[in-house]
């Protein structure tokens, strides 16, 4: 009985360190393309400018990007 429960806590040792290192391996979330006040500006902006500026576009796609959390297509 003594083997088994020391072969247990072992495992148990092992198992949570390897839980731990596959978490550590994990890439951090990326970077926001820019602070929601500059994109917030320029969206104000474009609501009056025609449809073919491409900084709205931009402005639109990172707002799109910020929202979503994921890039727009």
């Amino acid at each position: 009985m003594n083997r088994s429960l020391v072969w247990g806590i072992a495992l148990l040792m092992l198992l949570g360190a390897a839980v731990l290192a596959g978490r550590a391996s994990q890439a951090p979330a990326p970077a926001k393309p820019a602070p929601p006040a500059l994109v917030d500006a320029e969206l104000a902006r474009c609501r009056t400018a025609s449809q073919d500026d491409l900084a709205c576009r931009a402005a639109w796609a990172a707002a799109w990007d910020r929202f979503f959390g994921q890039p727009a297509s």
